[in-house]
Parts: C-alpha cells; sequence; structure tokens
C-alpha cells in the first residue's frame, strides 16, 4: 500500500466512524446546485432536461475531441466551438442511436428532441451526423460561466462545513 492508498477512507468505513452533520449540509448544498441547475435550464435554456442531456452528450464528444489535441483554456475553446466544424473531420459521428444508448431513451425521442434542437440551432443535425449548432455560443458565453460560478460557490460551502474533506477522503472502490 503506498502512501496515497493510506490516506484514502473508504465510504463504507466511514458511514460507520461518521463523526457530524457534515453529510446532510454538504447533502443539502449539492440538492439546492442541481435544484437551481435544473431550473436554469429550463428558464435560460428553454429546453426540457432530456433535451439537454442530449446537447451534453454532444458537446462532451466536442470536448473529447478537443482534449485529444491538448487542452485549451475557456478562450481557447470558445473560439475552437464557434468553428466547430474542424472537430468534425474524423469519421467518427454521434447519431440518434449511439445517444439514445448512452443516455437511455427510445432512439425516436432521441430523434425528435434532436429536430427541436436542431430548428433552434443549438445542434446542427444533417446525413453525416449530429454536432454543435451556431446557438451553442449563447450557451457557452452565459449557461457555462454561471453553472462555473454556481459550483465554485458549492465547492466553497463544502470547504465551510468541510464536506469537501469528507468528499476528498472517500475511496473508489
Amino acid at each position: 500500500m503506498n502512501v496515497k492508498e493510506k490516506n484514502i477512507i473508504d465510504f463504507k468505513v466511514a458511514l460507520k466512524k461518521d463523526d457530524g452533520p457534515v453529510f446532510s449540509s454538504g447533502l443539502y448544498s449539492w440538492m439546492m446546485f442541481l435544484i437551481n441547475f435544473y431550473n436554469r435550464v429550463k428558464s435560460d435554456l428553454k429546453i426540457d432536461f432530456d433535451s439537454f442531456m442530449i446537447l451534453q452528450l454532444v458537446v462532451s464528444d466536442s470536448l473529447y475531441k478537443v482534449n485529444k489535441d491538448g487542452g485549451k483554456n475557456y478562450k481557447e475553446l470558445g473560439e475552437t466551438l464557434k468553428d466547430s466544424s474542424n472537430l468534425f473531420s474524423d469519421k467518427r459521428k454521434v447519431n440518434i442511436a449511439s445517444i439514445a444508448d448512452v443516455i437511455n431513451l427510445p432512439r425516436e425521442t432521441v430523434r425528435r428532441k434532436i429536430l427541436h434542437l436542431s430548428k433552434i440551432k443549438l445542434l446542427d443535425y444533417n446525413k453525416s451526423g449530429i454536432s454543435i449548432g451556431p446557438e451553442y455560443q449563447t450557451v457557452f458565453a452565459k449557461f457555462v460561466p454561471d453553472t462555473v460560478t454556481n459550483m465554485g460557490k458549492l465547492v466553497r460551502k463544502w470547504e465551510e462545513d468541510g464536506t469537501l474533506n469528507k468528499l476528498l477522503g472517500i475511496k473508489n472502490n
């Protein structure tokens, strides 16, 4: 066992030794973050959460391609996503079947939602596959920074109440 493994706590062991109300306050902060996030998807993006998950899957595919060439800072990433045509030069394309499989929705539901996302230009859907649409820039410019800010607030709350240290001490099995 190396030094790093010695400092990691198994979650099942941590539950038995839990000595404070840190979990409840951390869980409450997490729930408030999720509720706020869910509501922002509906109010700011004006799409349902399944459509948002489809959008995120397409964006994650683009990020995977970006990261193959090395990471980018926020500004560089924004520029890359503005002209996403260079991300789709390889043969590997996101399609309805792959999205349906990953997020566990019926293919027809995914198809309908992709058509809607394409109509509002958040996605681009054509014979070669599904990619980020031109209106995704509005998401990247406003929704992403707000989410990162809210995530920072969550982590600060976790740091203040001790949840962050507990989370960092949980061992994956």
